[in-house]
C-alpha cells in the first residue's frame, strides 16, 4: 500500500501512458516501488502488460531483493580477493612484529605477585575466588597485546578474518550458481 503522503504516489494517476510505460520498459532505472506503482497504474486504466515483461520485472525484483539482503554485497571474487588481501597484510604486520619485540618486561616489584601465596590468599579473602580468576584473566588478556604475543593474537585473528570472508564468498558463489542453474531449467520434463 503506498504512502498517502508521498507526493510521487500522488503523482503517478496524473502520469501519461506512455511515461508509465517507460517505468515498465526501463524497470532498472527506477525504485521497484516506482515501477509496482507503474503497474498497478496501468492494471486501473486497463492497458495490457505483456506476461514476458511481468516476468522480467518480476526476476529483477526478485534478484533485486536477495542482493539487497545479502550480509554483504560485494560479488564473491571481491570477497575472496579482500581475503587474500587481509592475509597478506596480517600476516605481514604479525611477522613484522614477530621480528621487532622487545623481550617481556620485568615485573615492577621485582617478583610476580601472582607466586606469591599471600597475595593470592588476600585476592580470595577480599573478592573471593572470582576475583583471583578475573585478575588472572585481566593480566592474560592484557599480555595478548604485547610483545611476541601481540604477532601470534594478529595472525590469529588475520586468519579468522580471512576464512570468514572467504566462507561469505565461496557461500555466495555457490548460491548464485544453484540460482543460474534453477532459472535455466525448463520447466517442462518433457523437453
Amino acid at each position: 500500500m503506498p504512502p498517502s503522503d508521498d507526493p510521487f504516489f500522488s503523482k503517478i494517476p496524473t502520469l501519461s501512458n506512455a511515461e508509465l510505460f517507460n517505468y515498465i520498459h526501463h524497470y532498472s532505472r527506477y525504485k521497484v516501488d516506482a515501477v509496482h506503482a507503474a503497474l498497478a497504474e496501468l492494471r486501473t486504466r486497463g492497458l495490457p502488460v505483456s506476461p514476458d515483461a511481468l516476468a522480467d520485472i518480476e526476476r529483477y525484483c526478485t534478484r533485486h531483493e536477495q542482493q539487497r539482503m545479502r550480509p554483504c554485497n560485494l560479488a564473491p571474487h571481491h570477497l575472496r580477493w579482500l581475503s587474500y588481501a587481509i592475509v597478506l597484510i596480517g600476516i605481514g604486520s604479525a611477522v613484522f612484529l614477530y621480528a621487532t619485540a622487545s623481550p617481556p618486561p620485568q615485573h615492577l616489584l621485582g617478583y610476580d605477585p601472582f607466586a606469591s601465596k599471600k597475595y593470592l590468599r588476600e585476592l580470595e579473602l577480599y573478592g573471593g575466588k572470582i576475583n583471583v580468576l578475573a585478575v588472572e584473566f585481566r593480566q592474560w588478556f592484557a599480555s595478548l597485546w604485547r610483545g611476541t604475543h601481540l604477532a601470534y593474537t594478529i595472525a590469529l585473528l588475520t586468519v579468522l578474518l580471512a576464512s570468514l570472508l572467504w566462507r561469505m564468498g565461496s557461500h555466495a558463489a555457490s548460491h548464485r550458481e544453484t540460482q543460474a542453474d534453477t532459472h535455466e531449467a525448463p520447466s517442462d520434463p518433457w523437453s
